[in-house]
């Protein structure tokens, strides 16, 4: 079902605008859903493996993306180095964290750098997309 299926259905209005999206996923399955999802509501959807190359890609170029959404543990640069180095950086996107293994420590860490939203997962599609709209809707 579409994100635009599931907005009517759960009276929740479609995104008004389309957003620029990086995706730091080390899970290729996770990374294929959310890339199909969000490309499906209508955003640009780049993903990456690793913190490392996501951090690259949005530095060459900081105004590229309006929104990165990022898991905790991947390889050669976790979600939260990704954001802090980020927000070293003068990111100014948003930020949303989607992840399975997140202690409160790293959650505190987290809401300390001023991400948007923390979703653990398994998050239900709707709700990171609700997290996205929400995004959509303060973005100008």
């Amino acid at each position: 079902m579409t994100y635009r299926k599931m907005a009517l259905s759960t009276g929740v209005s479609p995104p008004h605008k389309s957003l620029r999206v990086l995706c730091a996923e080390d899970d290729p399955n996770v990374a294929l859903i959310l890339k199909y999802a969000l490309e499906t509501a209508g955003h640009q959807v780049e993903c990456f493996n690793d913190g490392e190359t996501a951090f690259a890609r949005v530095i060459s170029d900081m105004r590229s993306f309006d929104l990165v959404i990022t898991d905790h543990q991947m390889p050669s640069l976790s979600g939260l180095r990704l954001v802090e180095k980020l927000r070293e950086a003068k990111y100014p996107g948003r930020i949303i964290v989607h992840s399975s293994n997140l202690r409160e420590t790293a959650a505190s860490a987290y809401r300390a750098l001023g991400v948007d939203h923390i979703l653990r997962k398994p998050a239900q599609l709707t709700e990171l997309m609700d997290a996205v709209h929400g995004i959509d809707q303060a973005t100008p």
